[in-house]
């Protein structure tokens, strides 16, 4: 057991101590910092434009339908009959304009504004939100029934409940959304980039042929679990400056700019958060063993990485069908994913986030993804046996196989 934590040691500061893992991880917090800070300002100009453009001193209307009522009209719109009466007016001076609405204005359903080029275009998308609400006003201004003008002026809107299974009401939003979403993503990061660094640690060492040093002084058993181990806790290493430096920077913005997050923190149901670390947890063991086998089958690095994307794209298979396990989680297709031993983490951990798996498919869902785990473990370790000393050729299939289930000398 010794020996597994010395090689875990070993594995983890030899990539913490790079300069291209600080930089690796540093970028992508850094980067949607600076991205925040873009959209943020970009968002501030936008809106001190949009300030400007409408402040328009004045606005004529020539009505020749007559559709807009006298009582809507005040400052700064003004009625006129003639476009020629204030056109010297609107040429000299950018913060006037003149709407014209035609004659078969109601036909064509288009009107006309006339105003000094200026070459602002957040002036040009104000204007027809203006007339939309003027002329939706006046529409609604010659209905006589009270209840039919406050369904058109106003907003509808809906608010969902839900009855769960101990007869309690809870109100649904994006808050139900939030674990599950959060979940995936650190399921994607934990697994896929864990995974590549063992992949890429175990082909790299067989290609320079540093595992035959490493295997005089370890046995394979100690050195494949012990990568195992400390490539974890390089992820979660980079997950945890990821975290602590996201919360700094939404702290530092929320004291400059506002912040309207679509969900309630309050309100997230972290219930399920125990067993989406399992899923995980088991999810890295499962497909970094599998990486690991395919690091010590390949005959170098690269043949290593065309063989693992076979294993990545069946890992990926439940995106294309997530609007499916969103909106009905308990569908056939879900459930074969759900068993299906490079989709299962995923899927159970997005169904369970979800609130969609019946007590007994998770815990036969826990149990199977351990059994998953062990089989791809000893999987693993024989392939690591056959090729972590097997050079210029790669095992083919039918010694794979001998070799996994060949019963040893005594």
């Amino acid at each position: 057991m010794g020996r597994i934590f010395e090689i875990a040691k070993f594995e983890y500061l030899k990539i913490i101590k790079t300069v291209s893992f600080w930089a690796a991880t540093l970028f992508f917090p850094i980067f949607m910092a600076l991205i925040m800070v873009i959209s943020g300002f970009s968002s501030i100009q936008a809106n001190k434009k949009a300030q400007e453009g409408s402040n328009l001193t004045k606005i004529y209307i020539l009505d020749e339908v007559g559709i807009i009522p006298n009582n809507l009209i005040s400052e700064p719109l003004e009625k006129i009959t003639d476009i020629k009466l204030v056109e010297n007016d609107v040429k000299e001076d950018s913060s006037k304009v003149i709407i014209h609405l035609p004659k078969d204005f109601l036909k064509s359903l288009k009107y006309e504004v006339y105003q000094k080029e200026t070459g602002d275009l957040m002036r040009m998308a104000n204007i027809p939100i203006l007339m939309e609400s003027l002329i939706k006003s006046s529409a609604i201004e010659s209905i006589q029934d009270e209840k039919s003008k406050l369904l058109l002026s106003g907003k509808i809107s809906s608010e969902i409940f839900s009855y769960q299974d101990d007869g309690n009401v809870v109100k649904q939003g994006f808050d139900k959304y939030v674990l599950p979403i959060l979940s995936m993503v650190v399921f994607f990061v934990t697994v896929y980039i864990s995974s590549s660094y063992l992949l890429q640690s175990v082909s790299s060492e067989k290609e320079n042929r540093m595992i035959e040093t490493m295997l005089s002084i370890v046995d394979k058993k100690s050195l494949m679990l012990g990568k195992m181990i400390g490539l974890m806790l390089v992820v979660i290493t980079q997950l945890m400056v990821w975290l602590i430096l996201g919360v700094v920077i939404f702290t530092v913005a929320s004291k400059y700019t506002e912040i309207n997050l679509p969900f309630d923190i309050a309100k997230i149901d972290w219930s399920a958060l125990p067993y989406s670390i399992f899923f995980i947890i088991t999810g890295f063991l499962f497909f970094g063993a599998i990486m690991m086998g395919t690091g010590a089958i390949g005959t170098g690095a690269e043949d290593s990485r065309n063989l693992s994307s076979i294993f990545i794209m069946l890992s990926i298979a439940p995106i294309y069908v997530m609007q499916s396990l969103l909106m009905d989680p308990n569908s056939l297709v879900s459930r074969v994913f759900t068993y299906f031993p490079f989709s299962s983490y995923m899927v159970m951990m997005i169904r369970n986030s979800l609130g969609t798996l019946p007590n007994k498919e998770l815990f036969l869902g826990m149990i199977l993804c351990l059994l998953y785990v062990i089989i791809a473990i000893w999987i693993a370790y024989k392939l690591f046996e056959l090729g972590c000393l097997m050079y210029n050729r790669r095992a083919s299939s039918k010694e794979m196989i001998e070799f996994l289930f060949r019963k040893k000398r005594s």
